[in-house]
């Protein structure tokens, strides 16, 4: 279990300072749309890079990022942001105390709505501070005290020294007050009536704000029009009484106040009226939506990484030279000319795979000079490159011995050569910096400064695709199924393996799944399996609309992460889709003494 949460742990921007993010960031076109003067939302699965984004929109990372851009950035940002992280006890119904609150009517709302808030005051005194420090560097103590005065009034604090590290340490030393509330009402009280009732659990962040912001403008002369920009990070594990009142509050009725929010791909169900009503706020005109999967930018974000930490640890600029380029994905237009590597790849594979010979002859392709004439390397070739390439590697020899049967052979290789190179390294992680950071560190600190050899790159992919897998086996799932997400995945990386690698040579095999609409087909419980397995970035929304809220997955095209690719061999390709049913179909689990998946 260390192994696990260190994977996930090690280069996690939660556990890290805003001014250490800095250090390591790289400016992205999300990033661009982050900081204009508008709402917005950030979706995408867990070390997807949300937390970094967040963190870097406050004053201490924006001050200690050295980039060409950052003071145009820093200097232009229309907004003081205040961070908020999202901390998994503010569900305290469903999170911390759940049965033992039961009978206590909306007490644990009450408790839930306190923590909340409480956590809201806490980051404005850390941003008040920040401003005053960095940013204006103002520490006239009388100005100071007279803010101070209205936080303690407005947030019915007593017996306080009027600066702000105090006011900080009061609203901490009332969180502790509440804990041990919380235990009196537990163990001391028998039903609702007569429970504990404080003025301060009256407060709302919101209101608040919007009295106490204008008055800290007056007090410090801040005459340069910024808004303000609640960012709450990780919704996902908000109470769902919050992430509605957020998601209404992106048509908020406060000019001055804006909300950035980040989430997993699929939100949830609760929140659809909300974001589909008529009077909702729009993407493209009320908030500007960021899905972190997908985007055409994944890899050249990847690159810059690779790129960064290359030249950091190394001092090395040439990052294709030091990992090499990987023929398969190289895009080299001579890689289709006789005598080229591809060209050889061909002609050993129709020496020993009847089905691709029979292929080429059907498109009367010359099977002892294969090579693209007209328009044959654009609609034909570049699409089987993957496929020829990885069936000569995997492929002893498929004969035809009846009809339409193959007899089917196999070796087993593991020397690293179809998971190597610069354009692997880019794609494996599918965008996902956290992942890849890890990969290239551990590469980087096992080589030398002359290159790294294809199999170093091989073992350190296969041992994070494999940490990722004991990662995805040991999500709790919350439901009766007992059949684990990973047998779902192990079951379609095999379907797909044998569209690439089975009898059968095809053009355009099956690599992506579509969810049945059904629930006879896909029952509700493998639906919840998948969508964790989204949120964890083990399974990609494939083809997700930019500017429209996922609610549910039946009907929607997915793929599993490229990180499973080489468990089962298959090219870092998406392919056609194929029914989720289709793919699962003859799953047996029942020997294992489980549930059936349908």
């Amino acid at each position: 279990m260390n192994e696990i949460n260190n994977f996930y742990n090690t280069y996690n921007a939660r556990h890290l300072k805003p001014s250490e993010v800095a250090e390591s960031f790289i400016f992205s076109n999300n990033f661009q749309k982050l900081i204009q003067n508008d709402h917005s939302i950030i979706l995408g699965a867990r070390g997807c890079g949300k937390t970094t984004l967040m963190k870097m929109l406050t004053l201490p990372a924006l001050y200690n990022w050295r980039h060409e851009r950052s003071d145009e950035i820093r200097l232009g940002l229309p907004f003081y942001a205040v961070y908020i992280s999202t901390d998994i006890y503010w569900d305290v119904k469903n999170q911390t105390y759940s049965s033992e609150l039961e009978s206590f009517g909306n007490f644990a709302e009450k408790i839930s709505l306190f923590s909340v808030t409480s956590n809201v005051f806490s980051s404005l005194c850390d941003t008040f501070k920040n401003i005053l420090e960095i940013d204006i560097q103002c520490f006239d103590e009388n100005k100071e005290l007279e803010l101070c005065k209205h936080l303690i009034k407005a947030w019915k604090l007593n017996s306080i020294v009027p600066k702000i590290e105090y006011v900080k340490e009061a609203l901490n030393e009332r969180v502790d007050y509440v804990n041990q509330l919380i235990q009196d009402v537990i163990f001391n009280h028998k039903e609702d009536r007569d429970l504990p009732n404080p003025d301060f659990f009256n407060l709302s962040f919101e209101t608040s704000l919007e009295y106490i912001i204008p008055i800290f403008e007056r007090i410090y002369s801040l005459n340069n029009k910024r808004r303000w920009a609640l960012c709450f990070d990780e919704l996902e594990f908000a109470p769902i009484w919050l992430q509605k009142k957020l998601f209404r509050s992106l048509r908020s009725r406060t000019q001055y106040i804006l909300y950035k929010l980040s989430s997993s791909p699929i939100l949830p169900s609760d929140l659809e009226k909300i974001l589909t009503h008529e009077y909702s706020a729009t993407t493209g005109n009320d908030v500007t939506m960021i899905k972190m999967w997908g985007s055409a930018e994944a890899d050249s974000f990847s690159r810059k990484i690779i790129d960064s930490y290359v030249s950091r640890n190394l001092n090395i600029q040439d990052a294709k030279k030091f990992f090499g380029s990987n023929e398969i994905y190289n895009k080299l237009t001579e890689s289709y000319n006789e005598g080229s590597k591809f060209y050889k790849e061909m002609l050993e594979l129709v020496k020993k795979d009847d089905a691709f010979k029979a292929f080429l002859l059907d498109r009367k392709i010359d099977i002892n000079r294969p090579i693209p004439v007209d328009n044959q390397k654009d609609i034909l070739f570049r699409k089987i490159k993957p496929i020829v390439i990885y069936r000569n590697y995997y492929l002893s020899e498929n004969r035809r011995i009846e009809g339409a049967k193959y007899k089917t052979s196999y070796r087993s290789r593991k020397t690293g050569e179809l998971f190597s190179g610069i354009e692997v390294l880019t794609k494996i992680c599918d965008g996902n910096p956290r992942w890849l950071i890890a990969i290239i560190t551990s590469i980087l600190s096992k080589s030398i400064s002359r290159g790294v050899s294809e199999k170093l790159q091989y073992d350190e992919i296969i041992s994070a695709a494999k940490r990722f897998q004991n990662v995805i086996a040991n999500i709790p799932t919350g439901t009766s199924i007992s059949t684990p997400l990973t047998e779902i995945i192990e079951r379609i990386g095999i379907y797909f393996k044998n569209q690439v690698l089975g009898s059968t040579f095809n053009l355009d095999p099956k690599g992506t799944f579509t969810v049945d609409e059904s629930q006879h087909e896909i029952s509700d419980e493998i639906i919840t399996l998948l969508e964790k397995g989204i949120s964890q970035g083990a399974l990609i929304l494939v083809d997700s609309d930019i500017q429209s809220f996922d609610f549910k997955i039946r009907g929607k095209r997915l793929k599993l992460s490229y990180l499973f690719a080489p468990l089962y061999d298959l090219p870092l390709r998406k392919y056609t889709a194929i029914k989720l049913s289709d793919c699962l179909r003859g799953l047996d689990v029942k020997s294992a003494g489980q549930t059936s998946l349908f």
